[in-house]
């Protein structure tokens, strides 16, 4: 039965809402002075929010209906994304976030502005991936009416989502955030969405817009050799009725950096009576009840997954390494009220500004950056990060009760942001549930009943989960690329100082190739979800394609000098960041190359700065020919 519309209904949905969208949105449709000058949320006082809420609910009341809003001109769409923070913005931080709300039909995606030239004959485009990453490019192909294939190992589109099926597994980012901004007002069931939805979401994008006819399910890339006498790519591929050629002009690889499972091995592991399961390798119809069951790792996976299984499992052993700093999140487990979905539905505007400050607010730089004289003080990095800190030690002992036996063993001797932040699903409180044991005594062996650990205990378990990650260094593995004259780009290109990329993106002796997601490809600071990047990547390559049809050329390649530059920025960047200062290095950290020493998740730059080296396609350090 369907909710009566009232004015007490449309109370609470702005009450339910988030305030700062709503601030924005009002005022982009009244222009209110007084609703103009309300401070940001958590500075708005008692009589600030309930001016809001009246006025916002009074115009519902009179206007509410269903639509989208058009693009404002530019100088309105800079003043309200200014009165966001209330703060001035350079032409940089301007021009990285404008896209960002979301009003144009196709945000920061590349798109002929004439008649899209002639194409040569049999022009085709190979992405590898029907990820996020390769919808994206699909996508962008589409809009450029540019012949492509996407080829993806698993038997639907999705990439990690498609693989990954372990209990709870959901989004750690606000579900409005993790989309892309050509598709409006995506009705999400909950705030943070659970996996089976997220697959729903991939497949109706990946249909609407027609990439999933191109694409080629159950097909895994084995190798890739660049072909100078044509230039194009050779592509060997597995398919279920076995290996097939495909030749291609371009290949953008949508691989991602979370696509090869780290799988540990133990001494005694062949004699381990139970079964032993990665988490993207989840077994169908396995369930915890009555088990005993071990969690190694308490990275995002694992600290997702601890509660459902101990709320059912006779015994669960959580095995810690290294200690994590792990954070709660608003609404994280909840559905989307009814209420919610109305204002979406019915306030034009606020599902853009929901979507940007989802993400608005996500500018991590300053965490990352000492403070010598703080330091000096006894500090440990600066007073935001020290701050932080502490804020998290007090949740954990909150989440504990206080057990002085747990936080002890939970508090991580490194800064927070130094790895990434883990958003908490009730770990620290299932810690102190009878059937749980936190363990951090590193593993010896495992015997036919369980696990031991280095202080002799014998940990009886039916189940073994290892939630240890994936191989981040192994970019673009298991397949093997070859470019020009013969150069390997695992075995040449990468065997100095580990994987490398011209704006992660490029790669020199690879000509016609893209990467999506590739070496420091996250921004240390925000600005914009991974959805929108993959956007901005894609549209990086759909420009790269349009120059070499718009000249004919048959090869884009980056130069050596230009790919070295940059990549010497970017490492005395990175080297001002905590990330790898001697007093903040973890035991282990994914961010981190601990081959090299040196960043190779993250780009060093805020968001801005990154967005300009993406976005501008600086031609002099391309060759076309």
């Amino acid at each position: 039965m369907s909710a009566v519309v009232d004015e007490a209904f449309i109370r609470r949905a702005v009450g339910l809402a988030d305030l700062n969208a709503v601030r924005i949105t009002l005022f982009q449709h009244t222009r209110d002075p007084e609703i103009g000058a309300l401070p940001i949320t958590v500075q708005l006082d008692e009589a600030g929010r309930e001016l809001l809420i009246s006025r916002t609910v009074a115009w519902l009341m009179n206007n509410a209906g269903s639509g989208l809003l058009a693009s404002p001109p530019e100088d309105e769409l800079r003043s309200l994304i200014e009165m966001v923070k209330h703060k001035p913005m350079t032409d940089l931080e301007f021009d990285s976030m404008r896209a960002v709300a979301a009003f144009e039909p196709f945000p920061a995606a590349a798109q002929w502005e004439g008649e899209r030239p002639e194409l040569p004959a049999g022009f085709r485009v190979a992405v590898i991936g029907g990820g996020f990453s390769g919808i994206a490019m699909g996508v962008q192909c589409e809009l450029l009416g540019i012949p492509y294939t996407v080829i993806e190992r698993q038997p639907e589109p999705g990439g990690t989502w498609a693989r990954h099926r372990y209990p709870d597994i959901r989004v750690d980012t606000a579900s409005v955030g993790y989309e892309y901004g050509f598709e409006k007002n995506y009705p999400w069931t909950e705030y943070f969405a659970r996996g089976p939805e997220v697959r729903n979401y991939a497949e109706y994008i990946s249909k609407k817009y027609g990439v999933h006819e191109h694409c080629r399910f159950g097909c895994e890339l084995e190798q890739a050799v660049f072909d100078e006498t044509r230039d194009v790519w050779v592509l060997t591929i597995a398919t279920p009725s076995g290996h097939e050629t495909l030749e291609a002009n371009a290949i953008v690889t949508g691989a991602g950096t979370f696509a090869n499972p780290k799988i540990p091995t133990f001494e005694g592991q062949d004699s381990f009576e139970g079964i032993i399961v990665h988490p993207s390798r989840w077994p169908d119809g396995w369930h915890a009840e009555g088990r005993r069951v071990a969690v190694i790792g308490n990275g995002s996976t694992g600290v997702q997954m601890v509660a459902p299984i101990a709320r059912d499992s006779e015994q669960t052993f959580v095995f810690q390494r290294t200690p994590q700093w792990i954070s709660p999140r608003p609404n994280y487990g909840k559905p989307v009220e009814a209420e919610i979905r109305w204002l979406f539905d019915n306030f034009p505007g606020y599902w853009n500004w929901a979507h940007y400050m989802a993400i608005a607010f996500t500018d991590l730089h300053d965490f990352l950056i000492a403070d010598e004289e703080w330091v000096k003080q006894g500090g440990l990095v600066n007073a935001a990060s020290d701050g932080l800190r502490d804020m998290l030690i007090g949740y954990i002992n909150a989440q504990t009760g206080g057990r002085q036996d747990l936080v002890d063993r939970l508090i991580p001797d490194y800064p927070p942001f130094v790895r990434r932040l883990i958003v908490d699903n009730e770990w620290y409180a299932s810690l102190t549930r009878d059937n749980v044991e936190l363990v951090t005594e590193s593993i010896v062996r495992l015997t036919p009943k369980g696990i031991e650990t280095a202080d002799g205990r014998l940990h009886e378990v039916d189940t073994i989960v290892t939630a240890t990650g994936f191989e981040i260094s192994e970019y673009l593995k298991p397949a093997s690329f070859t470019g020009v004259g013969g150069v390997d780009l695992h075995d040449d290109v990468w065997s100095v100082a580990g994987p490398r990329a011209y704006i992660s993106v490029m790669v020199p002796e690879m000509p016609n190739m893209f990467m999506l997601y590739g070496p420091n490809a996250q921004p240390t600071s925000g600005g914009a979800g991974l959805h929108h990047w993959w956007v901005l990547w894609s549209a990086f390559a759909g420009r790269c394609l349009m120059r070499m049809l718009e000249q004919n050329a048959t090869r884009v390649e980056v130069t050596t000098e230009a790919f070295e530059r940059y990549n010497r920025l970017l490492d005395e960047k990175a080297a001002t960041l905590v990330y790898i200062r001697p007093d903040n290095v973890p035991d282990k950290n994914y961010y981190v190359d601990d081959r090299y020493g040196r960043l190779q998740v993250n780009a060093p730059w805020r968001g801005a700065e990154f967005h300009r080296w993406v976005v501008q396609n600086d031609w002099d350090d391309l060759r076309f020919s």
